[in-house]
């Protein structure tokens, strides 16, 4: 979404002179909070000649003066924080924004109340910002493409690689972010994105502007939709943004089909679409789909109603003109923008909205907020390796550290992409100083093409009394545009983790910060590296966050929230097979856990702690009717219901019991699957991800957690992409390492 886009980029403020404050909207029906959204926007649209209509489809949409409209930036971002964009501000005024870690860190947390309360966080402060004219409030966030490549550069932006995990992720954050304590306004518009299969950039000569991505059914309706459905249905999205791509031959802005078909008609969605920036000109220019004129009929006739970019403020008259693009057409896709605008209130009067009180000083960068990112970053620590109980360290015992690696002092890596300005980035060595004496070298950068600076990093691991080595990647090897071509550790850092554990005299933390999936089994094999922890990328605090585990002031509860496949994984596999199940003919092994065929360097879900937990069920088998199932399938099919949500029937409740037995305090994330009865076999997942929580225990404390199994637990699509009733022996599940078993039989 970097592409720059036509238009005039204006911001309404929201305090101050308002539209509605002044003649010729004063007293006018848009102004009229008695009136329903729908009426208001209808009424705003009537008073409108076609010329002035042309420019409010650029994302930096022209006003018109005439009507007492002003102009407006479309394009916000927050994906894990304010972040720079056209609608953003950063400046003496407004300095900073809160910088959360990137969301495959917070996905690692696997906290549902976290991810709203983040979203939360984040659409106050973008309320603040907004107040001086410092940020719009359409965001275009979040990012609930799935993780299916590991190669993908923007693979870092999402919560992961599963479709349950990232569809609860959405009902949550989008929430979040939208509501407040004004129970009458949206507080700030989620946009979901991005609107359906994107996940290349830029890989084997094709980039995302010109892709056309061929999918089946099947994968179509259990992992490509669910999260966007549950994003409408459950989150309540105020916004959707279509993808550059195309999908089977249509580009997706084009795509009446998931558009007005899916979304609005079936899913009940209520908000404006949004192409990502330039796309509508992809249509025409990249793909070669339709001429200049029928583009503009094909897209606001399927359903995207906002331009990123300037293809229809160029295009649209004369397609108008030409008799091709519908004024209705045109009207109807205004009325869904300015009915998101009317709902925000900026055609509100500024009595009894709390939001426009917000002031930056008050509630952007605040003490609570510093926690909440720091407190983000500790529970995404997912730790994986801890031979002997060697970590946590004490600082009694360990006086001097070597801190070493491409990422030991990294600081705006940390923030992945889409960022905006932070008030500190707090680096490993930086946080690891308030432990210890650090000797910090940097022995190579992420690309570590040399080795001349491993000499500096090995006489370091030996002289200090513990070692910590942080590698990994950054956004030069992942980022939007940017797939990579190897998911090994670059150039020589094997050899890096190798030499320096070698020479360590004390304990050895190999830390791996990067976004998308890693072969680190150079650290997991060797005998002399006594723990790992995955980062991701975590924020403004990730050095504090890091310092925290290792020091064992914050017990570690993250799991993976993508498998991390061997180095040779991709040598055959192409990014073009858009296909999550096995298949031979085109060498595909299976993607994601769920139907990845080969032995993972460590599966989804992986993650240990200091402490330990036990599992436990309240009964010892489940049964199921076959028939109530099938009715409920029926339910699902008839409305493409993606994912579960709140009405979902359970057809079965299952109580487990999680304990901590150990010593220590500590937090543990209870994730449920169901396997069906030939896991694998016909596209069958191996397993499928159908509940999770975290929960905090002290030692020797018990929780009971009840799992509802739903009909989108175990029903399982064919290659219709319709979802069917499987009969016989499941089974329910609790651990990434099935460490309880429990019989489920429908019959």
């Amino acid at each position: 979404m970097f592409r720059t886009a036509a238009g005039v980029a204006i911001l309404a403020s929201a305090v101050g002179s308002r539209p509605c404050d002044s003649s010729p909207l004063k007293g006018s029906p848009l102004c009229d909070e008695s009136k329903s959204t729908s009426d208001r926007a209808k009424w705003i649209v009537g008073q409108l000649e076609t010329s002035d209509k042309i420019g409010l489809f650029s994302n930096g949409a022209s006003g018109v003066a005439s009507k007492g409209l002003p102009g407006y930036e479309w394009w916000s971002e927050a994906l894990h924080g304010v972040g720079r964009s056209p609608g953003v501000t950063f400046d003496t005024e407004t300095p900073c924004a809160t910088s959360f870690p990137q969301v495959i860190t917070t996905g690692a947390t696997f906290n549902k109340t976290l991810w709203h309360t983040i979203g939360n966080t984040i659409s106050t402060e973008a309320r603040a910002m907004n107040n001086v004219g410092h940020a719009g409030l359409t965001f275009w966030t979040p990012n609930v493409n799935l993780m299916r490549d590991p190669r993908w550069g923007r693979g870092h932006e999402t919560p992961g690689e599963d479709p349950f995990a990232t569809s609860t992720y959405a009902a949550n954050f989008v929430p979040g972010f939208q509501e407040g304590e004004d129970p009458n306004h949206v507080k700030a518009s989620s946009c979901c994105k991005h609107y359906y299969a994107y996940d290349l950039e830029n890989w084997g000569g094709v980039d995302r502007y010109h892709f056309n991505a061929i999918i089946n059914s099947q994968d179509e309706a259990d992992t490509y939709l669910p999260a966007f459905h549950s994003c409408v249905v459950n989150g309540k999205a105020t916004a959707l943004m279509c993808s550059y791509n195309a999908v089977n031959g249509v580009p997706s802005c084009a795509n009446g089909r998931i558009m007005n078909g899916f979304a609005r008609g079936q899913w009940g969605f209520e908000g404006y679409i949004t192409s990502d920036c330039g796309a509508v000109s992809d249509v025409h220019n990249a793909h070669a789909y339709a001429s200049a004129d029928d583009t503009c009929k094909d897209v606001l006739e399927a359903g995207m109603d906002s331009d990123c970019g300037g293809f229809l403020h160029g295009n649209l008259l004369k397609s108008m003109q030409d008799n091709v693009t519908s004024e209705s057409d045109v009207d109807t896709a205004l009325e869904h923008l300015f009915a998101v605008q009317i709902r925000l209130g900026m055609f509100d009067s500024v009595n009894n909205q709390p939001y426009l009180n917000y002031t930056y000083k008050e509630k952007v960068n605040t003490p609570d907020h510093q926690k909440l990112a720091r407190e983000a970053a500790q529970q995404g620590m997912v730790l994986l390796k801890n031979t002997n109980k060697a970590f946590p360290l004490s600082a009694d015992n360990i006086k001097t550290l070597a801190v070493v690696g491409p990422n030991a002092n990294a600081t705006t890596v940390m923030q992945g992409n889409y960022q905006g300005v932070a008030p500190y980035l707090i680096s490993p060595v930086m946080g690891l100083s308030k432990h210890a004496k650090v000797t910090y070298v940097e022995g190579c950068d992420t690309e570590c093409g040399s080795t001349s600076g491993f000499g500096d990093a090995v006489n370091a691991a030996k002289e200090a009394d513990a070692t910590v080595i942080v590698i990994g990647i950054s956004t030069k090897e992942e980022s939007e545009g940017h797939d990579r071509t190897i998911i090994s550790l670059p150039g020589n850092q094997e050899q890096f983790v190798n030499e320096v554990a070698a020479a360590s005299k004390g304990p050895v933390m190999v830390v791996v910060m990067a976004g998308g999936s890693l072969d680190f089994s150079v650290a997991k094999d060797n005998a002399k590296v006594d723990g790992i922890m995955w980062v991701g990328y975590p924020g403004q605090s990730g050095g504090s966050a890091i310092a925290d585990v290792i020091f064992g002031e914050y017990n570690p509860g993250g799991r993976l929230p993508h498998t991390q496949y061997p180095k040779d994984y991709i040598n055959n596999l192409s990014m073009f097979d858009m296909g999550f199940r096995p298949n031979a003919s085109s060498n595909n092994p299976g993607r994601t856990y769920r139907f990845y065929t080969g032995t993972p360097v460590y599966a989804y879900g992986s993650g240990i702690s200091y402490t330990t937990f036990s599992y436990s069920a309240s009964v010892s088998d489940v049964s199921i009717s076959k028939s109530v199932l099938s009715a409920e399938v029926e339910k699902l099919n008839a409305v493409h219901q993606y994912s579960q949500t709140k009405d979902s029937t359970p057809l079965a409740t299952i109580t487990i019991t999680v304990k901590n037995t150990g010593d220590r305090a500590g937090s543990d994330v209870v994730m449920a699957f169901t396997k069906p009865p030939t896991p694998g076999k016909d596209g069958q997942p191996l397993k499928s991800l159908a509940g999770f929580d975290r929960v905090f225990l002290q030692p020797g404390e018990s929780k009971t957690l009840n799992f509802p199994v739903t009909a989108n637990s175990v029903a399982l699509a064919n290659m219709a992409g319709d979802f069917t009733a499987v009969g016989g022996e499941w089974k329910f599940v609790v651990g990434p390492e099935d460490e309880l078993v429990l019989p489920m039989n429908i019959n």
